[in-house]
């Protein structure tokens, strides 16, 4: 039995694509006829109806009984997005991954012509955010691409060099932490998730940026191996980064020192053969990472166990303390969920 997750923009497909490959033996999990069939609206005039979480309950009824049938060919899962949530719950399974790619304006276009969706400009929003979130990515990478939040713990300590010598600004911390069970609430649902010592041995650091709040439109803060360095150690990963003299890093340096910003996040890979998930106790236990593609400050904390200081590094004798006058930025959302 195999499973083919058919993801992609709202819009874009992705039942048709379905409908023109299923067989007779094969089963299908569309979320919006299961949702449309526990509603009295038949029409998908709000974004998360009455059901919402009964709709996402029966995907993991499905997925437990499909270990005990072998009947079934193939199971199609459909989605916006395989999230890690989603990834975690099909390990033992021999799954696909198919993107249905289309351009923004087609779906904009197969909106405005689909009578169901009544609450056009609410549709609109979160086809534009899609494509803002995933639409630049290459499809056969970004599917596997994980984010996680870390706590930022500020313990700042700042120093300035005489007249005339170069200030630099350091970012430094601990993203990653071993051996920390961490609860991870994914927009499909929640599960306990352990990086176990030793998943960042042969991990490629070699390319990793240094962001504010993962947004990659932005000139990166640092990256490896010039200006941020990375070592292991018995607790995890130890970041430390120089900033560049910008306005944007000299705030994102001074949020971090006042506590304004409190959190870090990583992008990461996890291979095939990388993780093993216990449905028992419902833990994801992460052996291999394969590559950290980067680390962002972030305004929004979730694990307690890491962290970070800013300060100005000691370039020669001096105590002078660094004139604090730079205007906080404002804090973003850091990601919309998906269903």
């Amino acid at each position: 039995m195999k499973i083919e997750v058919v993801y992609g923009c709202p819009c874009s497909g992705k039942s048709t694509y379905v409908q023109q490959n299923a067989k007779e033996n094969d089963i299908v999990y569309d979320y919006d006829k299961l949702l449309t069939a526990l509603s009295v609206n038949e029409n998908h005039s709000e974004i998360k109806q009455p059901g919402h979480g009964i709709v996402l309950k029966i995907r993991e009824t499905i997925l437990r009984e499909l270990k005990k049938d072998s009947d079934i060919s193939t199971f199609y899962l459909i989605t916006r997005w395989p999230t890690d949530y989603v990834k975690t719950m099909l390990k033992g399974f021999d799954v696909k991954y198919q993107y249905v790619e289309t351009t923004k304006k087609d779906c904009l276009d197969r909106l405005e012509n689909d009578e169901r969706r009544i609450n056009k400009n609410a549709w609109k929003e979160i086809i534009e955010t899609w494509f803002k979130e995933y639409g630049g990515e290459k499809r056969s990478e970004y599917h596997m691409k994980e984010k996680r939040i870390a706590e930022i713990r500020a313990e700042t300590r700042a120093t300035s060099s005489p007249a005339g010598v170069d200030n630099s600004l350091l970012i430094v911390g601990v993203p990653i932490v071993f051996d920390q069970p961490t609860i991870i609430n994914d927009p499909a649902g929640s599960y306990t998730e352990i990086i176990r010592r030793g998943a960042l041995d042969d991990c490629d650091l070699s390319d990793t940026r240094l962001l504010y709040n993962h947004d990659l439109s932005k000139i990166p803060l640092a990256k490896t191996p010039k200006t941020m360095q990375f070592k292991l150690d018995p607790a995890g990963l130890t970041m430390s980064a120089t900033l560049p003299d910008t306005e944007e890093a000299r705030s994102v340096h001074t949020a971090v020192k006042r506590g304004d910003l409190s959190g870090m996040s990583f992008a990461f890979k996890v291979p095939a053969g990388g993780d093993r998930y216990d449905p028992a106790t419902n833990t994801r236990e992460i052996l291999k990472i394969e590559k950290v593609y980067e680390v962002s400050i972030v305004p929004l904390p979730a694990y307690s166990q890491t962290s970070v200081e800013a300060r100005a590094a000691i370039q020669a004798h001096g105590t002078d303390q660094v004139k604090e006058a730079i205007t906080i930025m404002a804090n973003k959302i850091l990601f919309k969920g998906e269903k």
